[in-house]
């Protein structure tokens, strides 16, 4: 195990240490990815990855909008319920490939935090969540009124305390608390699907977001040059790549080892969505990667970085669809451990390549908070 402890320190050996490779010490130049200019990297994250995306969560909150307003409807049966677990599980997976990108739409309003309020180590959505049902406004039931709520009871982190509530099914109550419950859930579902609406509409059309990341220039009040945008691309793949880290791996990794070993409550817990979530959003991240066209500003004279980012990106997926099995059944065996810290080492060493080689090798100049140390 102690291979993957120390993951700073082997990958700065790694970085400056020449490592052979046998056959040839230069790719062929028929074999290098074309490299892509600034602008065009930002303009196929944007039209290939972000707009996608934020189209899909639209056309996912409206699912689940529509399924948790059924299990209302049809008092909760099994079936309805099932379907609105499911339409749920889409949302999460829909989000997952956005809650990264933390500039334009999403920016906006705390969007990101109405969608999705994490972390919340003080319980703030379950307390908040329990004063409205006891309050039963039924003004807040109106279509909007939830906008001027705490963001913590605004989105999937409040809807999963409704969906996932064994003790209390939804919709199975008949009595004015269980009527207003579902109720309630039915409004964060479709204030959900309204954000997620504006986010997409955000992007698009003339005067949206899109359009001025393509469309850099001396009057362009965001951004002069495509070195500005590429940045806020490149900056998104980092930040969710500490995100996974962060949110996931460390917290896991701390509690487990910790003198006695502790429980720590992770995003999406309770829907058993957690491996899934960050599953999805290490895909997410490989296909921005991509989006950008990284690969082809591996240095010619570290190709061994060739075999270790994919490698790493496929152990990541694999370790990640493992997590919700091993916590629940394995918590802290070895193999536990193994996968979080083989996680957090292949975390490092992406993060470590990307902002110490490729972005440099791309002439794209990260802040200093993307240079820091891991």
């Amino acid at each position: 195990m102690s291979f993957y402890r120390p993951s700073h320190l082997l990958f700065v050996g790694l970085l400056l240490a020449p490592i052979a490779v046998v056959g040839a010490s230069r790719w062929p130049a028929h074999a290098l990815p074309i490299r892509k200019s600034h602008a065009t990297m930002v303009l196929d994250t944007i039209d290939k990855f972000i707009v996608p995306r934020a189209e899909a969560l639209t056309t996912t909150t409206g699912e689940l909008a529509a399924k948790v307003d059924a299990v209302c409807k049809a008092g909760g049966d099994e079936v309805s319920l099932k379907a609105a677990k499911a339409a749920f599980a889409e949302t999460v997976r829909a989000w997952s490939g956005l809650d990264f990108v933390r500039f334009g739409p999403a920016t906006r309003e705390h969007r990101l935090e109405r969608v999705f309020f994490w972390p919340d180590p003080r319980g703030f959505a379950f307390r908040q969540l329990n004063g409205l049902v006891a309050a039963r406004k039924p003004e807040l039931l109106a279509p909007g009124a939830l906008a001027t709520q705490s963001v913590a009871v605004q989105g999937l982190t409040a809807l999963e305390i409704l969906l996932y509530d064994d003790k209390a099914p939804l919709g199975a109550s008949a009595d004015e608390a269980g009527k207003y419950r579902c109720a309630l859930a039915t409004a964060i579902a479709a204030n959900v699907h309204a954000v997620a609406g504006e986010i997409r509409d955000g992007w698009i059309g003339p005067d949206g977001f899109r359009m001025k990341m393509v469309t850099p220039g001396s009057d362009n009040e965001l951004y002069k040059d495509s070195s500005e945008t590429v940045r806020e691309v490149m900056k998104a793949l980092v930040a969710g790549i500490e995100l996974c880290r962060d949110r996931f791996i460390m917290p896991e990794l701390t509690a487990v080892t910790a003198t006695p070993p502790r429980r720590v409550r992770l995003a999406f817990e309770s829907s058993h969505l957690t491996g899934e979530y960050l599953a999805s959003s290490l895909t997410s991240l490989k296909e921005l990667y991509d989006s950008i066209g990284l690969d082809a500003y591996v240095p010619v004279d570290k190709p061994w970085m060739t075999n270790f980012l994919p490698t790493s990106w496929n152990s990541l997926l694999a370790d990640a669809k493992m997590l919700d099995e091993l916590r629940a059944n394995e918590r802290g065996s070895e193999a536990h451990l193994h996968a979080l810290r083989k996680m957090r080492f292949d975390l490092s060493g992406i993060r470590q390549i990307i902002v110490k080689e490729l972005a440099p090798n791309a002439d794209i100049v990260m802040g200093f908070n993307e240079l820091d140390g891991d």
